[in-house]
């Protein structure tokens, strides 16, 4: 009798789980945004990683990864113009209003539009960096930061007051 050989069986490579991924989206999001800052230039793999982290925390469409205009953007390097659809693409939208030089820095500024019921209001964000994409990714990451608002103790109107104490 002969006995049956079996193929090796192939292994795939552990999965690589870089620490970010573990994150929770905010602290994923600071960490981000002191990376870039830190950076001389904007790389690649910052942008990736904020459309990994976008889609929670900013309404950014789960699909825009395989959008083919923005991976043209991104195989032409052209950062700018793919933060700018991603900016777009973001709920709310933000538009990027300005990217200007300003001595060995370049400022951008980013609007939020607000939502329907309030539709003048924006909200304004700068970033600086020596890098304009870096500049606009920094703005733009920024905008998703959520500032706990203060408790703000409000005076019972003298007629609640009165109401609940049984003193109509």
């Amino acid at each position: 009798m002969g006995t049956i050989s079996t193929p090796p069986v192939k292994q795939s490579p552990a999965k690589t789980i870089r620490p970010s991924e573990r994150m929770a989206a905010q602290a994923a999001l600071s960490s981000l945004i002191a990376r870039v800052c830190a950076a001389r230039v904007l790389r690649e793999h910052h942008i990736w990683e904020a459309v990994r982290i976008l889609p929670e925390i900013a309404g950014l469409p789960d699909d825009i990864k395989q959008l083919p205009e923005f991976r043209r953007l991104m195989e032409k390097e052209a950062f700018t113009a793919a933060l700018r659809l991603l900016a777009q693409s973001c709920q709310p939208a933000r538009d990027i209003r300005d990217l200007d030089p300003q001595g060995d820095h370049w400022v951008a500024t980013l609007s939020v539009r607000s939502a329907l019921s309030q539709p003048r209001r924006r909200k304004l964000l700068r970033a600086e960096h020596r890098d304009p994409p870096a500049a606009v990714l920094i703005a733009l990451l920024s905008s998703t930061i959520r500032k706990a608002r203060p408790f703000v103790h409000r005076r019972r109107k003298n007629a609640a007051v009165q109401k609940e104490f049984g003193n109509e």
